[in-house]
């Protein structure tokens, strides 16, 4: 069957309807695709560091070390938000991030673990965190850049603070742990960013730049159970 000239003609002018009514809807990810892939991983290792501290700290308290076990919280509640931080930007570009299951995560002795974690914690300054920068760069969400800015100054926070009781860790463990103890420090976590400190700024979050009214004084309970 022939069409005519004016069935040619109408089809023609209905091609483009039918495309855009049968097309699938573009993604905000779809722009993004690097950012989403970066995000993901990174709301995966934080979510993990989350767990490994909150079993750190479990074990140092049932070992009797309340101020490790303290210090251990902290970094938790940080890495909580670096984790929350991802999954919010993901969300907003309407991808879905699935709940990380328990893992089996290598726990030492408190000694060890405090090693450990000073190791990992330079692994993200030194490796991670600029990789997934270059990574997601030239994708230029402003939004996914930031929340990595954070977490990668935090984390020079968290490995500063380690390494203060690491350093004397080797030789004088049980020393330097009973006198963390006897005074431990109250630590602060900004709500925002996730930055970690032991005395609130008096101006604004050195991190974020938001007012020091975002920082939350960290209960040693927390995540405890």
């Amino acid at each position: 069957m022939l069409l005519s000239r004016r069935d040619i003609l109408q089809l023609l002018l209905l091609t483009p309807l039918i495309q855009f009514f049968y097309s699938k809807p573009a993604k905000a990810s779809d722009n993004f695709p690097e950012t989403v892939t970066a995000l993901k991983e990174g709301h995966k290792a934080e979510a993990t560091a989350h767990q490994r501290y909150v079993l750190f700290g479990r074990l140092a308290r049932e070992n009797g070390y309340a101020g490790i076990a303290y210090l251990y919280t902290s970094l938790a509640s940080s890495e909580k938000i670096h984790a929350e931080n991802y999954k919010r930007i993901l969300g907003a570009m309407g991808v879905s991030v699935e709940l990380l299951p328990e893992t089996s995560i290598p726990i030492g002795d408190t000694k060890e673990n405090l090693i450990y974690a000073a190791e990992r914690e330079l692994n993200s300054i030194n490796i991670t965190y600029p990789a997934i920068l270059e990574k997601i760069k030239a994708e230029s969400n402003v939004d996914a850049i930031k929340v990595v800015e954070y977490s990668w100054s935090s984390h020079k926070q968290h490995l500063d603070i380690i390494n203060k009781i690491r350093r004397w860790s080797p030789s004088f463990f049980e020393t330097v742990a009973r006198k963390i103890d006897e005074k431990t420090d109250r630590y602060f976590v900004c709500e925002i960013c996730g930055s970690t400190v032991t005395e609130t700024p008096q101006d604004n979050c050195p991190v974020c730049q938001q007012a020091a009214t975002s920082y939350r004084l960290i209960s040693p309970e927390e995540f405890m159970g």
